[in-house]
This record gives structure tokens, C-alpha cells and sequence, in this order.
């Protein structure tokens, strides 16, 4: 027997969140934008000067509880079942350098999506104190015009 439930592929997650939680994926931007106002430049080295800030500026905004309703969507956009329902904290939802990862176990393998809002450059080792033997610079990490959405079951 098979099963006969129809299953959409990652891109129609990303179409339920452009679609349907664009509000959410604007504030997002805003917070980034907002952690951003707060560097000397156009950039920083310094991890805790990117993800610290954007979990709260996501907490304070109501974004933060608010992305777990935009992954179940996105889910349910693939016609997969998922194991259990999400919540604002890992490994459901994750605020990285990048931006805030989404995550639901599905039936047959998992929904990993990205809403970028930095890019990194990840120039050596990242540890800046050129313990490699060269002259490794660290993270670097940058604001990205909006949010982008990346999105692949695994």
C-alpha cells in the first residue's frame, strides 16, 4: 500500500512564508536593521554584537513567538506530517549569525529553513589570533539587503 498524501517540495514552504507571513519576515528585517544601527560600521567581527541583539530585538518585536506559527505554515505547505508542534526555543527555532533557522522533524526527514538577514564572511579560521601558522582574520559579519529565505528537507 501506498501512501497516497500528495508532498510539495521546499519552494512551496517558502511561497506559504513570502504569501503568508510577510509582516513577520518584514519585522524580521527590522530587527536586523535595528542591531545594525548599533555598529561603529558597516560590519563586526564580534559574534555577541549580532546574535544576542537580534534574539532580543525578535523577543521584543513579538517576531520571536510569533515563528513557530510560520513553520508550521511552511509545513503544512509541504503535505508532510510534523512529529510535534514547534515552539520559540531549539531546535525548532534558532537566532544564528545568519539569521533564525526553522526546524520541524517531518515524517520522512526534516524542514530546515533560513531567513537570512546577515551574510558572514568567514575569512580564516575565524578565530582572528592567527593560531593557524597565517594571518587568519575572523567572522565578519554584514547586514544583507531584506530577508532571504532558504529552504530544503533534509
Amino acid at each position: 500500500m501506498t501512501d497516497a498524501t500528495p508532498t510539495a517540495g521546499p519552494e512551496e514552504a517558502v511561497r506559504v512564508l513570502r504569501d503568508d507571513h510577510e509582516r513577520l519576515l518584514t519585522v524580521v528585517g527590522q530587527c536586523a536593521t535595528a542591531v545594525t544601527a548599533e555598529w561603529d560600521g558597516d560590519s563586526v567581527t564580534d559574534r555577541e554584537r549580532v546574535v544576542p541583539p537580534f534574539r532580543r530585538a525578535l523577543d521584543g518585536s513579538g517576531a520571536l513567538s510569533r515563528l513557530p506559527r510560520a513553520l508550521a505554515d511552511a509545513v503544512t505547505a509541504t503535505g508532510r506530517p510534523m512529529a510535534a508542534p514547534p515552539v520559540a526555543a531549539p531546535p525548532y527555532v534558532v537566532v544564528t549569525g545568519e539569521g533564525v533557522v526553522l526546524r520541524a522533524n517531518l515524517g520522512d526527514g526534516r524542514l530546515v529553513v533560513l531567513l537570512r538577514a546577515f551574510e558572514v564572511d568567514r575569512g580564516g579560521d575565524g578565530d582572528g589570533d592567527g593560531g593557524d601558522g597565517g594571518d587568519s582574520e575572523p567572522h565578519r559579519y554584514r547586514r544583507i539587503d531584506g530577508v532571504e529565505i532558504e529552504a530544503e528537507i533534509v
